[in-house]
């Protein structure tokens, strides 16, 4: 009877035990439909991130694959964790600013249904939170500490992983590799103007520009420029850099080996006045119509730097306007623009070759330089080699520092073209902002040229990436298909 009745205390156990484990397997959320010998699936950079199904916090079982199409967010969170805590403000921002391209999704590290949707009630968290009580998830992601985050694309390919907080600007940084938008950008063409306690306006604080080296004028503007003919310019030889404009009919050619000393030309075309600049740290040539409330206004030098960058100021109102922006940041004229026109960063030989007929700038400036072809920033008769750059407010990974890119804008929004894609493609068609465009490359030139639909120019920036990125951390960048 005693061996009977332990046989039997012993069946009971057993039972016991395996109704257990089909209780736990009940619970485990289901596996991904891809099968886990599949090489090109995992958790790091490059693979597809491992599907699986969880519950969510209203009951509703959700896959990893649902998502496909869109980039997701894959937090890993607790309630008791405080870092946690600071960046779901963050991800809830950006999810509301990106539906259509965007999901969060909140996983709960092993927290009870209720602490969860008390903590995602008190602060308005809108994306999907999903539950993970028995670790599966946690374990598949190798999450050995709070919080987490994976960062998929809309393949549903890990493009970058963090096992730390997230600071704001971190966040920003990984969307905009993702091509998604940021309110809290540092896209200074909608920021709002402020005011010093001294009553000075600005969009950047006074704070933010950095000494070049050269104080205000200390690198002097050409306000009196002369020009030759191509016939007298031979000492130009057919490879060197300069900015060509083409401007109601009248062809003018400015030379990198004279700007790189002056920065800024206050001229006249037909007796239109029109800035030409130059920035050797950041390679941007960009010529402007020199109206402010539509008086001719001749601009300087200010010695400043932001983001590298040239920062000109204006002798009426002496605000400062960075180049790129063509607009004022700091005094009396903040938040006025000057208007772009189109120009060409080109050899001297391709330029003459097209127009003949183009005056060039003359190294008769009334200043005492050797304009012998030398870069002081670089290597002789190379204005593409500078490797001097001043912090940055945004910095992009996507593309080397350095790489030469077409910057257009349109409508407010701004993509950039790596110059050697536009070269290999010839025509590009594209869509900017709503609005098809096509961009060029001008065989003989070898340079750019972009239109709308309508057949309206569009103004291209050449210039490094670095510099086009951190002014237009929004930017897209176009992918050679």
């Amino acid at each position: 009877m005693k061996l009977q009745k332990n046989h039997l205390i012993s069946i009971a156990i057993i039972a016991i035990v395996i109704a257990s484990i089909a209780v736990i397997e009940l619970k485990k959320p289901r596996q991904s439909s891809i099968p886990n010998d599949d090489k090109n699936v995992g958790i790091s950079i490059g693979k597809t991130a491992h599907n699986f199904e969880l519950q969510s916090l209203g009951g509703k079982s959700v896959k990893l694959s649902d998502f496909r199409g869109k980039n997701v967010f894959l937090n890993f969170w607790a309630s008791w964790c405080p870092p946690c805590r600071e960046e779901m403000p963050e991800f809830q921002r950006i999810y509301s600013e990106n539906p259509d391209k965007l999901v969060v999704i909140g996983v709960n590290l092993q927290e009870s249904r209720e602490n969860a949707e008390a903590f995602v009630k008190k602060l308005g968290i809108t994306f999907p939170i999903l539950l993970d009580p028995n670790a599966q998830v946690k374990d598949m992601y190798n999450v050995f500490t709070q919080p987490v985050t994976y960062f998929i694309d809309s393949n549903g390919k890990i493009v970058d992983k963090k096992f730390a907080p997230l600071t704001t600007e971190q966040i920003n940084e990984k969307i905009s590799k993702m091509n998604l938008k940021s309110s809290s950008s540092t896209n200074l063409e909608n920021q709002e103007i402020k005011t010093l306690k001294d009553g000075t306006k600005y969009i950047i604080h006074p704070d933010k520009f950095l000494s070049g080296g050269p104080g205000k004028d200390g690198i002097p503007s050409i306000d009196n420029p002369k020009f030759i003919s191509v016939k007298d310019a031979d000492w130009l030889s057919d490879n060197e850099l300069g900015l060509g404009i083409l401007y109601k009919n009248e062809v003018r050619f400015y030379p990198f080996r004279i700007l790189v000393y002056h920065e800024i030309v206050n001229d006249f075309i037909q007796n239109d006045p029109i800035l030409v600049t130059y920035c050797p740290l950041c390679f941007t040539g960009i010529g402007f119509v020199r109206k402010i409330d539509n008086e001719p206004v001749e601009f300087g030098v200010s010695g400043k730097l932001y983001n590298s960058e040239l920062v000109m100021y204006d002798r009426k109102t002496d605000s400062y306007w960075p180049q790129t922006l063509g607009k004022a940041v700091l005094g009396p004229s903040t938040g006025k623009t000057i208007k772009k026109i189109p120009t060409d960063t080109v050899k001297w030989g391709d330029w003459k070759n097209v127009h003949p007929e183009t005056k060039v700038l003359s190294k008769d400036t009334g200043f005492f330089r050797s304009y012998d072809g030398s870069n002081p920033y670089g290597k002789k008769g190379d204005f593409t080699d500078i490797n001097l750059q001043f912090p940055l407010e945004n910095k992009d990974s996507r593309l080397d520092d350095y790489e030469i890119i077409y910057g257009i804008e349109v409508n407010g929004n701004f993509k950039a073209y790596k110059k050697s894609d536009v070269e290999q493609k010839s025509k590009i068609e594209d869509s900017v902002g709503g609005e098809k465009i096509i961009i060029e490359f001008d065989k003989n030139l070898k340079s750019a040229r972009a239109y709308k639909e309508s057949g309206d120019q569009i103004v291209v920036d050449t210039l490094f990436w670095f510099a086009w990125f951190a002014f237009h951390p929004e930017t897209e960048l176009y992918t050679l298909k």
